[in-house]
């Protein structure tokens, strides 16, 4: 009958431990005091490194993010975007949100002007359309309605914001 084999895992608990000689003298006691002989070893690297994957999942909420239905989401923070020039609403959940002009109405008047004041409040994500003037066309855009009022409660009746797309020049913001 076979005797029974068994994989340990071991690791230095301590800093400053010398691993090799420590792992030796460990082994040699193990076999003179237990009668346990080591029969195989190698040394492998950290596999289960935990990794926060926000930082290769998150980006721009887009309409295409809603069309399987709308979704809650909490602010965490807003930031000024060089790269929009627009204020950009970024939620719990890592995802991002331009506050076009019309969605910042929307916050100011149910958080007010200031967006410190917007932090840790809840909004709804729908997906809406509007008609595109220059073309005729229907288009997506995201929806955003409060849902926590000033005081941190439930508002009632939600407060509604249609985003235009990204890249859509047709929208009715002034420059």
């Amino acid at each position: 009958m076979a005797r029974p084999v068994f994989v340990l895992r071991v690791q230095a608990a301590e800093p400053g431990v010398h691993v090799i000689r420590s792992l030796r003298a460990w082994l040699k006691q193990g076999l003179r005091e237990f009668g346990l002989r080591c029969v195989s070893i190698e040394e492998v690297t950290q596999e289960n490194i935990m990794v926060d994957m926000r930082k290769y999942t998150t980006g721009l909420i887009m309409p295409e993010d809603l069309r399987n239905g709308p979704r809650q989401e909490r602010i965490a923070n807003v930031y000024e975007s060089k790269k929009f020039d627009y204020p950009v609403i970024e939620f719990e959940s890592g995802d991002e949100l331009v506050c076009w002009p019309q969605i910042g109405r929307v916050l100011a008047r149910a958080y007010g002007y200031d967006s410190e004041n917007w932090k840790g409040h809840d909004v709804k994500l729908l997906l809406g359309t509007y008609i595109d003037k220059k073309t005729d066309e229907t288009r997506e855009t995201t929806i955003l309605e409060t849902i926590s009022s000033r005081d941190g409660g439930n508002s009632g009746e939600p407060q509604r914001a249609i985003a235009p797309k990204k890249d859509d020049p047709s929208d009715s913001i002034p420059f």
